[in-house]
C-alpha cells in the first residue's frame, strides 16, 4: 500500500504507526469494493488504509467551516492547509470518481445520501456524547442491512475527552438490540442488523 502524508504529522495518534493501529483491528469489517464513508479525517492520512477496500471512499470533516486553525501548537496548524493538501493527494482519485471529499459536518453529509447507501462508516468526529448520538443516529439511516459502524475514542474513562463517544455508542447499542462486535484499543464496531 502506498502511503502518500508525512508518517508523522504532529502527534502520536496522529502517525502512521497509529493509523496502522486501528486499521488492523477494523480491516476485517471493511470488506471489498465497498462505499465507505471516513467522517473526522483531520490531517489525512487514515483514508490510504480505508480506499483499498472501496470502490468509493468519502472522506468528510468540516476543515475549514468549523474554523481556520486547528488550535494546536504545531507548525501544521491549518485546517485550510491540511484540506488543500487531502485534495492534491486524492487528486487522481477524485478524477476517477473514487473518492469525494466533502468539507461538511458530519449530520448533514450523513443525511444528504439515500437510505442504506454505504457499506460502513467510520466515525472520528466530535467525540461529544450529543453530536455523537445524533451521528449514530443518522448512521443507522445509511449504513446497509449487515455493514457497520466503526470508530475511534471510544474512552470509558469519565474524566477522558473522549467519554461521550463510549455513552453515546452505548446507548445506541443496548436501544436497538446491536451488539459490539469491536472493542479493542480505542476502536469499537457493531453491525447493523436490522
Amino acid at each position: 500500500m502506498e502511503y502518500r502524508f508525512p508518517k508523522y504529522k504532529d502527534a502520536s495518534w496522529n502517525s502512521y504507526n497509529r493509523h496502522m493501529e486501528r486499521y488492523q483491528t477494523i480491516k476485517n469489517l471493511l470488506g471489498e469494493n465497498a462505499i465507505g464513508a471516513e467522517i473526522g479525517v483531520y490531517k489525512g492520512g487514515f483514508g490510504e488504509f480505508l480506499r483499498q477496500h472501496c470502490k468509493q471512499l468519502y472522506l468528510v470533516d468540516p476543515w475549514h467551516r468549523l474554523k481556520p486553525y486547528w488550535g494546536a501548537a504545531t507548525p501544521e496548524n491549518s485546517s485550510v492547509g491540511a484540506f488543500n493538501n487531502i485534495l492534491q493527494v486524492y487528486a487522481d482519485e477524485i478524477e476517477r470518481g473514487r473518492v469525494q471529499v466533502v468539507a461538511e459536518f458530519a449530520v448533514p453529509f450523513l443525511l444528504s445520501l439515500p437510505d442504506a447507501h454505504l457499506d460502513w462508516v467510520y466515525l472520528d468526529a466530535s467525540h461529544l456524547y450529543e453530536d455523537t448520538v445524533a451521528e449514530l443516529r443518522a448512521s443507522l439511516r445509511v449504513v446497509r442491512r449487515g455493514g457497520y459502524i466503526i470508530g475511534d475514542d471510544y474512552d470509558p474513562d469519565p474524566s477522558s475527552k473522549q467519554h461521550g463517544v463510549f455513552l453515546a455508542v452505548n446507548e445506541i447499542v443496548k436501544d436497538n438490540g446491536f451488539v459490539l462486535c469491536v472493542n479493542t484499543g480505542r476502536q469499537w464496531a457493531f453491525q447493523v442488523t436490522r
